[in-house]
């Protein structure tokens, strides 16, 4: 059967909802912020999912929810 392990930073899960008719994988918006800021498609799959936050001030990836400047993220 193969690997059985759902990770959505792997890819291999998606999120979806058949009432409203809409559904998305992180590679989807993975893809879209990849091309939108320059950043190789994997790497942005991985900061996706998880504890990672964009610190636009100081334009760099943390993993706590606050900034530079000590505010909130």
């Amino acid at each position: 059967m193969g690997e059985l392990i759902c990770e959505p930073d792997r890819g291999n899960v998606a999120f979806g909802s058949g009432k409203d008719q809409w559904g998305f994988t992180l590679n989807h918006f993975a893809k879209i912020y990849s091309e939108k800021f320059g950043i190789d498609q994997e790497k942005m799959r991985v900061k996706l999912w998880g504890d990672n936050f964009f610190d636009s001030k100081g334009k760099k990836w943390v993993k706590d929810n606050e900034g530079t400047d000590g505010v909130l993220l």
